[in-house]
């Protein structure tokens, strides 16, 4: 974005944010007086709880219905708030425990407080071992699916969140949490929800919704080990340690990657060759100092065109054993696998760890594809084709149409629509 637009966008932020504010007025308003409608619900026998957020309308998406399938197969006894309306909720009961329908003002958080305040009336945290909390922002592909969920519900950590967050401050993603009965009995959890003021301006949503959940429910938990992400940095280096195959394949992680973003409308680091072949040269690589002329060596070596095409590790490796005096084969390929390996570790804790590493993460088992990626700028249409790939071909249709159906908002939206959005407020 060049610099006039930028101050154009700056300039029309508080018309954008008044516009949005007043919005969420209305929304507020017209739900005013109006109670969720619980259309129907099964009795509850101490079964772990999935408590899923939705916005569908007419009948639910191909995948989620998967996801409903699933987790009953897990024996867990299903929540499902939905702020739009079905043709028919009864034809739900099948696949939903306790179906409810709420007025759409408040967002998925406005859908969690339905939820949960449901569940404390109804006093089913003196029973409910563990409660997962997923909404339909994601879109859950079939593979991996069950045992990721069934991980989620079986582990022993009293919060587990699927991804994390570093920006601003530290939190996880409020699209999947796993919390443990202990957390589920607390006042100060309890409170939290009961307190939870709705508004649909986004940024209120973040902030009193995903970080001062994550704040809660790290005040809530045992210890500091009890507060994780499942997909955290701490378990890809666990992986890397015991599959280094995929540092073999670092181009993959850049612009002929299968595995990572090359969406650059978004400024967060990404894995390279080149970052990771100027470590190699800042630390190991020495000009023999018996060149007297370094500057006439240099210009010898480009007339003599020593330049090497490198796309993967192996090319680092190759190049250097070639132009080097002396190298010890194994050494250099420890190192340099080690320099991929800091450049990537490195990159995959900037920004949402779902949007920065949603295709790297989604090959090595995450079921899910956050649908806003395109839209957000995080993903390309490239990178879209990516994730289609490593679906199966029944799903490939219908995911595209999702994430196509909401295009990049910087290249669609114009006035103070553009300016809210690059603000976040939409």
């Amino acid at each position: 974005m060049n610099i006039v637009a930028k101050i154009k966008n700056a300039s029309l932020y508080p018309l954008a944010y008044s516009i949005v504010s007043a919005q969420s007025l209305a929304s507020r308003v017209k739900a005013l007086g109006k109670k969720p409608v619980v259309h129907f619900e099964q009795p509850y026998a101490g079964q772990k709880i999935l408590l899923l957020a939705l916005y569908e309308k007419g009948r639910l998406r191909a995948d989620i219905e998967n996801l409903l399938i699933t987790a009953k197969s897990l024996g867990m006894y299903v929540i499902a708030v939905n702020t739009l309306k079905v043709l028919n909720a009864d034809s739900l009961k099948d696949k939903i425990d306790c179906y409810i329908e709420r007025p759409n003002f408040g967002r998925d958080f406005g859908s969690y407080q339905t939820g949960f305040m449901h569940f404390y009336k109804k006093g089913w945290e003196q029973q409910c071992e563990r409660l997962l909390m997923l909404n339909d922002s994601l879109f859950y592909s079939k593979a991996n699916l069950k045992p990721f969920l069934e991980q989620m519900i079986t582990t022993e950590i009293e919060v587990l969140g699927a991804t994390e967050n570093h920006e601003i401050e530290h939190h996880l993603g409020s699209f999947c949490i796993s919390i443990d009965q202990h957390i589920l009995q607390q006042t100060r959890f309890q409170k939290y929800w009961a307190r939870y003021a709705k508004t649909d301006v986004r940024p209120k949503v973040i902030k009193r919704g995903e970080m001062q959940l994550s704040k809660t429910l790290r005040r809530c938990v045992c210890s500091p080990d009890h507060f994780a992400a499942y997909f955290s940095l701490s378990w890809l280096i666990e992986y890397l340690e015991h599959d280094q195959d995929i540092l073999y394949r670092v181009s993959d992680f850049y612009r002929v990657s299968d595995f990572y973003r090359v969406s650059d409308f978004v400024d967060w680091k990404r894995p390279s060759l080149k970052a990771a072949a100027g470590r190699l040269m800042d630390k190991y690589l020495q000009i023999d100092p018996g060149l007297a002329n370094i500057e006439a060596n240099i210009e010898a070596n480009i007339e003599a065109k020593t330049i090497y095409f490198v796309d993967d590790a192996y090319g680092i490796i190759n190049a250097i054993e070639t132009s080097v005096k002396e190298s010890n084969l194994e050494s250099l390929k420890e190192r340099v696998l080690q320099e991929v390996k800091n450049d990537l570790t490195e990159c995959f804790i900037a920004g949402s760890q779902i949007h920065q590493n949603n295709i790297l993460l989604h090959h090595l088992g995450m079921p899910f594809i956050k649908l806003d990626g395109l839209y957000r700028g995080m993903f390309s249409v490239e990178d879209v084709k990516k994730l289609t790939n490593q679906l199966d071909g029944d799903e490939r249709i219908h995911f595209k149409r999702l994430m196509y159906s909401k295009p990049f908002g910087g290249n669609t939206l114009f006035g103070w629509k553009r300016a809210a959005f690059y603000r976040g407020l939409i």
